[in-house]
């Protein structure tokens, strides 16, 4: 019996397969300033591969680099079919642009070293009719008319009033000329009158854009209703006193929610484990989750762009929730206070992405549960006062969360630094150049605690810390705990991690906290401590990235909505490198090698309200290092 154990052993081996094969390059869906790709492949059964990435603008020579593609690790996906491969993104392109992208493939298994080719263009903001037709309307009935007659083309202008609904929307429209609905902002009102299950629009159609209205009193501000629908837009629109936001339905693709304002009805301290009648659902009876599904805007399908909103007072203030979802972006929104989780990445393939958000008051902030493979990425967020988690790296019953990579993060709690709790284990998750935060005096004495069986498949490194105390990553056989930083240093893990000054003065995570810009103050630990992530922190200052979402001299990010007029095709988003034309360079603070603005912290940021958390906000005024570098191979 021995031996034929040893031979069937020795047979598995033999088929085992180390050299990579690439397959035919993949473009995701675009949106409007990333672009996704993924790499099928064969082989590479000992995962010693790597694909590098560049890109240009098409019709130019100079070539930029991006993050490698990150490894799908199919093995580990239970629950949705999800072949071997590779897969990434490149962040922040210019709208409406063509773009050549070379992954450059190696592995010195069989000496492989090629070069593969692909072209994608982003989408372009959204626009009016190429052919225009004016419909003017001031009375509910005008409204209602105009919608049953609507077609391709029609600019319905509302005037400023109260319009008694709910309204139905059923045309569509088309990508020359979509049917625009547009009011005067805040002065024209959708009203529901109360209603309890209705929403103040349905619209059944594609090609449908709502902009400049507040829709108010109902069960839900905004729903589309058709399944596939596609390039539905919502920009500046008010919805408040509801119970859900914008809803959705499946496989719809290429939505673009940007610069609202969303105002639930759960307030602050009400979260998912409160024993208080929010979460007694009127019966008197507490039952944890009530409030879980009231979303603030809720998504399924691929391509879609949620950007600069201002969202409270939710269950979820934002959320996918199709298995398979590719390529959806949640960009510079700023979340006052929500019930449960911030953003849920939750259930997606890949390339969908987190980026430069603001979460103040959250229960569960940034939700992988699960991913099947990934790369989903959580990059520069911004996290203050998390009653529980901030990243929920959890399974979905039994299937495991694979392939979350989360960088540049600041987080500030009133508890331990990090707290992640699930009994499955979340594998090949990387965390790296944050900042996490408790208060100086922990109750367990756990700065980290990694409350879950291994984090073996996980890297985490060039992080900072505070205060200093227990680190566990893992409990039981796979796990371990450090009795200090240094221990956990010694021990092989954080070697390029440091100690944290200590920023905040977060108490009571019940108390509600204004929105603030945790900035590095200028004698920092955290500065120039960061590495290099090529496409994300290139616009470094000083001689390398600082840690956290926040480089120190940078303009900080619009949170919520931008001033009128501002997209982006003009919007500043910070440091940015001057040599990478096609790229979105804004400002004149721009780029590596220029020279520093001075006067006063915190540019284009309001300033805290929190006299406890002011130090945060010394910005360190040191000189920009000249780091132009060639892009040529």
């Amino acid at each position: 019996m021995r031996a034929l154990i040893l031979v069937a052993a020795l047979s598995t081996a033999a088929y085992a397969d180390d050299v990579l094969h690439p397959g035919t390059p993949e473009s995701d869906p675009p949106t409007i300033t990333n672009l996704g790709v993924g790499l099928p492949i064969t082989g590479d059964d000992n995962f010693t591969a790597q694909v590098a990435v560049r890109y240009r603008v098409t019709g130019t020579t100079m070539w930029h680099d991006a993050l490698p593609l990150a490894r799908v690790h199919a093995e580990a996906v239970t629950g949705l079919t999800v072949g071997p491969g590779f897969a990434g993104s490149i962040f922040d392109l210019a709208p409406d642009t063509s773009y050549d992208i070379e992954l450059h493939a190696t592995d010195a298994d069989g000496s492989v070293d090629q070069t593969l080719m692909l072209t994608a263009k982003t989408r372009p903001v959204p626009g009016d009719p190429a052919s225009p037709h004016a419909v003017a309307v001031s009375t509910a009935q005008e409204l209602t008319a105009a919608f049953n007659a609507a077609q391709p083309g029609d600019v319905i202008t509302l005037a400023a009033g109260t319009y008694a609904g709910p309204f139905t929307l059923s045309a569509s429209g088309t990508a020359q000329n979509p049917i625009v609905v547009r009011g005067a902002g805040d002065a024209t009102i959708l009203d529901g009158g109360n209603c309890a299950g209705c929403n103040v629009i349905d619209v059944y159609g594609s090609y449908i854009h709502i902009e400049s209205l507040s829709l108010v009193h109902a069960n839900r501000g905004l729903r589309f209703q058709t399944q596939v629908a596609t390039a539905n837009v919502v920009r500046r629109v008010h919805i408040s006193d509801v119970t859900l936001g914008i809803g959705s339905k499946p496989d719809q693709t290429d939505f673009y929610y940007a610069d609202n304002i969303l105002e639930g009805r759960v307030q602050w301290p009400c979260v998912y484990t409160s024993d208080d009648p929010c979460n007694d659902n009127g019966t008197g009876t507490i039952v944890h989750g009530t409030h879980a599904n009231d979303d603030g805007i809720h998504l399924e399908g691929s391509g879609h762009v949620v950007t600069h909103n201002r969202i409270s007072g939710f269950g979820d203030a934002m959320k996918i929730e199709q298995d398979g979802a590719k390529s959806v972006d949640f960009i510079a929104n700023d979340v006052l206070w929500t019930y449960d989780n911030g953003i849920e990445l939750d259930t997606s393939l890949r390339n969908t992405r987190a980026l430069r958000n603001r979460f103040t008051n959250t229960f569960a902030t940034l939700s992988f549960q699960p991913i099947y493979g990934g790369p989903a990425y959580a990059i520069r967020n911004v996290l203050v006062n998390v009653a529980d988690e901030e990243f929920k790296l959890h399974a979905n019953g039994s299937t495991p969360t694979v392939g979350a990579v989360i960088y540049h993060t600041t987080v500030l709690r009133d508890q331990r630094a990090i707290q992640c709790s699930t009994a499955n284990e979340p594998k090949f998750f990387t965390i790296e150049n944050s900042i996490f935060e408790g208060p100086a005096t922990i109750a367990d004495s756990h700065t980290v605690r990694w409350d879950v069986p291994s984090v073996a498949t996980a890297t985490t490194d060039y992080n900072g810390y505070a205060p200093d105390g227990q680190f566990e990553y893992g409990y039981g056989a796979g796990g371990m705990t450090y009795a200090s930083f240094a221990a956990l240093q010694a021990g092989g893990r954080e070697t390029h991690g440091l100690l944290m000054d200590q920023m905040s003065g977060i108490a009571d995570w019940h108390t509600k906290l204004d929105p603030m810009t945790p900035t590095l103050a200028a004698a920092s630990p955290a500065i120039d401590k960061g590495v290099l992530l090529p496409n994300i922190d290139d616009g470094f200052l000083g001689t390398a990235p600082d840690l956290g979402a926040l480089e120190a001299g940078c303009p900080t990010p619009i949170w919520g909505p931008r001033p009128s007029g501002m997209d982006e095709t003009n919007e500043p988003i910070g440091c940015q490198p001057t040599d990478h034309p096609g790229d979105l360079l804004f400002g004149d603070d721009a780029g590596p090698g220029g020279s520093k603005k001075s006067g006063g912290c915190c540019q284009g940021a309001p300033a805290p309200s929190s006299g406890a958390l002011a130090a945060l906000v010394f910005v360190t005024l040191r000189r920009r290092r000249d780091r132009r570098r060639a892009f040529t191979k």
